[in-house]
């Protein structure tokens, strides 16, 4: 009797155990890799919190931006978020605009941004930012 109980609560167990949820697979976008002709920012943790890691990532991106057109980079940049939100969704939309110092020269560098995900594992902020 007893191996009988043995035997059927491990069927139960194998039973409940295929039913057990699958592990979500990852979520992170493609244009992290392939931006294309758009630039990336990322940032780490930031020791001011997560809108700082945001602008952080912001900054790079604008960084690269300016890199790409052979300018050695001091961003000094004016950000605007605009973000809604309701129980289901989240948007964010920000553009930015940001002068960049060379040789006592102010080269002026455009973005908006088009995408941003934020890998909680790593806690990385990455933004996808296309130049204007």
């Amino acid at each position: 009797m007893k191996n009988l109980i043995a035997i059927f609560s491990l069927c139960i167990l194998l039973l409940f155990s295929g039913c057990a949820k699958e592990v979500k697979k990852n979520d992170r976008p493609d244009w992290i890799d392939t931006p294309e002709n758009n630039f990336v920012g990322k940032c780490a943790t930031h020791v001011r919190g997560a809108i700082a890691q945001e602008q952080c990532a912001y900054k790079k991106g604008l960084a690269y931006i300016a890199m790409s057109k052979g300018v050695s980079v001091d961003v000094s940049a004016d950000m605007t978020i605009k973000q809604t939100s309701t129980e289901k969704t989240g948007k964010s939309y920000g553009e930015v605009r940001a002068v960049v110092k060379m040789d006592e020269k102010n080269i002026k560098v455009g973005g908006s941004i088009i995408d941003k995900w934020h890998d909680k594992t790593a806690d990385i902020m990455y933004v996808l930012i296309k130049e204007n």
